[in-house]
């Protein structure tokens, strides 16, 4: 059962130019550690990444249906990539309380993330979907 839907577009120049207001401050607040670790790894940070990374969490958000609200912090929501380099959702604290708390009662969460850019722009989809849990 598809739980939510949500999608954000961001632009690349509008990231880059609240990092150079704001700089790490901004960094820390809205991204992991490991988050932050690549965007630097793969640039000087790599504006690319951060876009990525924020337009799924935005998308996530949305499909979640709330927003940052209720003590829901940026870095509940981190974006990881598999060893194909397919990017992977993974939630905690209070996105995660409320996550568990809007799916049915036997049911497991599957989040699907997709993302996608052309220069200036980036998007990303999220899909949360629950699916019966089978007996142990």
């Amino acid at each position: 059962m598809i739980l939510g839907l949500g999608s954000d577009i961001v632009s690349m120049d509008r990231v880059q130019k609240t990092i150079e207001k704001f700089g790490s401050r901004f960094e820390s607040r809205v991204f992991a550690k490991t988050e932050r670790e690549l965007a630097w790894k793969r640039g000087s940070p790599c504006i690319r990444t951060y876009s990525s990374r924020w337009a799924s969490k935005e998308a996530f958000l949305k499909a979640l249906g709330t927003g940052i609200v209720g003590g829901i912090s940026w870095k509940d929501i981190r974006v990881e990539n598999l060893p194909s380099g397919k990017p992977v959702l993974f939630v905690k604290g209070e996105a995660k309380k409320y996550l568990d708390k809007t799916k049915p009662h036997d049911s497991e969460v599957m989040l699907h993330l997709t993302i996608s850019d052309d220069i200036p722009w980036v998007s990303a989809t999220v899909i949360i979907e629950t699916r019966r849990s089978l007996p142990k």
